[in-house]
């Protein structure tokens, strides 16, 4: 599965206090054709300069222009379900552009995203987000 997924900060948001949440911008370009199972956010590691797996976003089916997604965090804090309207290309259908919510620890950092599906990972996004 060769693909990129493109990843941008879309907006800050922190709703309760000691909570960080933000969400963040993902454009799949063959999210229908490749059928997309979900996203990894990569954090990069202080420690070992290398980016590891933070968070797990599993899709669920898109009905009625709803999508609903799964955050799983790497470190077994319980998953919550998360609902987002998808903007859809019509001149490329396949395209998908999600806004995802994701709640991080204190520290901010540095991060890339992945898709998957049946097939495997593709590669992370090129472009590094700082959340």
């Amino acid at each position: 599965m060769r693909r990129i997924a493109a990843l941008a900060l879309s907006a800050g948001l922190a709703l309760l206090p000691g909570c960080n949440l933000t969400y963040f911008t993902i454009d799949i370009p063959d999210f229908g054709s490749k059928s997309v199972q979900g996203v990894w956010l990569w954090r990069l590691s202080p420690q070992t300069g290398a980016y590891q797996r933070e968070t797990q976003f599993a899709f669920g089916p898109l009905q009625d222009g709803v999508l609903d997604y799964t955050a799983i965090a790497a470190d077994g804090t319980p998953p919550i379900t998360i609902s987002t309207h998808p903007g859809i290309d019509p001149e490329n259908p396949a395209r998908m552009v999600l806004r995802i919510l994701y709640s991080r620890g204190d520290a901010p950092g540095y991060y890339r995203a992945s898709t998957y599906n049946s097939s495997g990972d593709s590669p992370l996004s090129t472009e590094i987000v700082p959340l």
